[in-house]
């Protein structure tokens, strides 16, 4: 994630740092959480959050069964914990990323160890009080049938997220502190075709998400809103495009085209209106499509897609036509989503390593480990 004057990283062996938006792209070696010399904690599958001065994210590690999912808040000044506790337990997996909206948290969970709740959910949306001096960390939680593998987010009060069982779901996040009495109720649901693992997109009064059964969908908001609670059936202004690939990158609007991959590696333009594709053929990526495509700018070419592939490389489509450009070699596969800051690319590989890329002649300007800081091998 880019914020301020740097990019945030999620290192795979589960520390967080941070490299300089300068020229040079330099690591930052005197910020980081857990310091450097202090055990790490556990790998990190989601995109670390920025908000204002402090930094959240999400880990986990499992010896076998056994896993410990940690939730933390640390400061953007020198990378040292904001809580008391310093970091929030839970024995579960946190796999998505974690959404912030004012001093609440809010993350999805599978389900929990020792859990002694007889609703014998499959997973949880849980909200925390984001404040230091929190009298107690957990202000509500909803339960879910599935596992939520998902990143949720928040607009206008309500936060959405799918979960593994299918059903997508917009709960009352309870007003701005999380403390109403509507908090963590379920104000609408929607049952898809199959799983829910793509962070959605919310864009004009719609949200766009894919599923595991190859479809992508568009629900809209007043339509659910008025009385669309539980449905498998579209609505006014609502539709679905079926692909022959699973989705779970998060979508990416520009210019009023919808782009998405698969975990075929499918990348497709789509009319928001009404899921009409948009170029000729889909554009095709050797690999998964897991992370977010990032738009750049092609110089006498307009708009271009810059589309990681979990096997190797950045591939590149024409934002109007889907014709393939020239991409950026990572000699590794990619699974974050790319991130772009002006001239500049950023890239995390499945390697751990953070690239920055000069977007106008693809040349690599920088390479480090994202844990260390060192030169990439």
């Amino acid at each position: 994630m880019i914020s301020g004057d740097y990019v945030y990283i999620g290192a795979k062996d589960g520390r967080i740092t941070r490299l300089s938006l300068e020229q040079s792209g330099s690591f930052d070696s005197t910020w980081g959480f857990p310091a450097a010399g202090l055990d790490t904690l556990g790998p990190i599958y989601g995109t670390p959050r920025v908000d204002g001065d402090r930094v959240f994210g999400a880990s986990y590690d499992c010896d076998g069964l056994d896993c410990e999912a940690q939730v933390f808040a640390v400061s953007t000044g020198d990378g040292s914990p904001l809580w008391p506790e310093v970091t929030f337990k839970l024995r579960t997996t946190v796999v998505g990323s974690v959404a912030v909206s004012g001093d609440v948290v809010l993350f999805g969970t599978s389900e929990i160890d020792n859990e002694l709740d007889p609703s014998d959910a499959g997973g949880y949306l849980y909200a925390l009080d984001a404040a230091p001096d929190a009298s107690r960390r957990v202000l509500w939680r909803f339960p879910t049938t599935g596992a939520v593998w998902g990143t949720p987010i928040v607009s206008d009060g309500v936060v959405y997220f799918g979960d593994l069982d299918g059903v997508f779901h917009a709960v009352s996040l309870g007003g701005e502190d999380g403390r109403s009495d509507d908090a963590g109720r379920q104000l609408w649901s929607f049952k898809a075709g199959g799983a829910i693992v793509a962070e959605p997109l919310i864009a004009d009064g719609k949200i766009y998400f894919g599923d595991f059964s190859d479809t992508f969908y568009a629900l809209d908001i007043a339509t659910r809103e008025s009385g669309g609670s539980g449905s498998e059936l579209l609505g006014s202004g609502e539709w679905s495009f079926n692909s022959d690939g699973w989705f779970w990158a998060t979508p990416v609007i520009n210019q009023g085209v919808l782009y998405v991959g698969t975990l075929n590696g499918k990348f497709y333009a789509l009319d928001p209106d009404t899921g009409a594709e948009r170029w000729a053929r889909p554009g095709s990526v050797i690999g998964q499509i897991v992370g977010s495509a990032a738009v750049i700018n092609e110089v006498g070419r307009g708009i271009a897609l810059a589309v990681p592939s979990g096997k190797d490389n950045i591939f590149v489509f024409d934002g109007q036509t889907g014709a393939g450009l020239n991409g950026f070699a990572t000699d590794g596969g990619v699974k974050a989503s790319v991130v772009v800051d002006g001239r500049f690319l950023y890239v995390h590989t499945v390697d751990d390593d953070l690239i920055k890329f000069n977007i106008a002649d693809r040349s690599q300007v920088s390479c480090v480990d994202a844990e260390t800081g060192a030169p990439c091998a």
